[in-house]
């Protein structure tokens, strides 16, 4: 599916068919109102990828002085996942802010990670393509562009659809409270 797609869809369920037409006939670079819609566009993809549906890949990497630079990866790793060896073996490894220490050894070591994706434009292909709906994104580029334009209430009314499309999708997660301590 492509960004473009989804976001005509979202003018479309906001009952604007003159900017849905537009977003058809839009070229790349495109500016106004489709401009802010492929803008909410990317805000949403963002969101979903890192709150609620991350998008994981694998890497092979060979370590220079027991470093993996994060500049190397092709995507922005969000969060890194495990780090193996050729054989399988998982290696330990450190966090640090501009790249991941592992044991000095030699070979090739593979990272599995969490990364948020990169901004899209309209002729691109979504990143959640088979396993989230248009509609779906839709809904919640339709609340953020409403709120753009200072129209809250039926952003509001949007952010819970988009809210209930992500529970019935199975993805949202539910907010952990915890209860208040109490003093006997």
């Amino acid at each position: 599916m492509l960004v473009k797609e989804v976001v005509a869809l979202a003018a479309e369920t906001l009952g604007r068919s003159d900017l849905a037409q537009a977003v058809e006939a839009a070229e790349e670079g495109s500016d106004g109102e489709v401009k802010s819609l492929l803008r909410c566009y990317n805000l949403i993809e963002n969101e979903v990828a890192l709150d609620f549906f991350p998008l994981k890949t694998a890497e092979r990497f060979v370590p220079a002085q027991g470093k993996i630079s994060y500049a190397s990866f092709s995507f922005a790793p969000v969060n890194i996942l495990k780090v193996t060896d050729e054989e399988g073996t998982p290696v330990r490894f450190g966090i640090m802010p501009t790249y991941i220490s592992v044991p000095q050894t030699a070979g090739e070591l593979e990272v599995v990670y969490a990364y948020s994706p990169p901004v899209k434009d309209l002729g691109d292909e979504t990143a959640f393509s088979d396993h989230i709906s248009a509609r779906l994104l839709a809904f919640g580029v339709a609340s953020e562009f409403c709120i753009t334009n200072r129209q809250f209430a039926e952003g509001a009314m949007w952010g819970r659809k988009y809210r209930d499309a992500l529970r019935a999708a199975g993805i949202y997660r539910r907010t952990l409270s915890v209860r208040s301590r109490r003093w006997i």
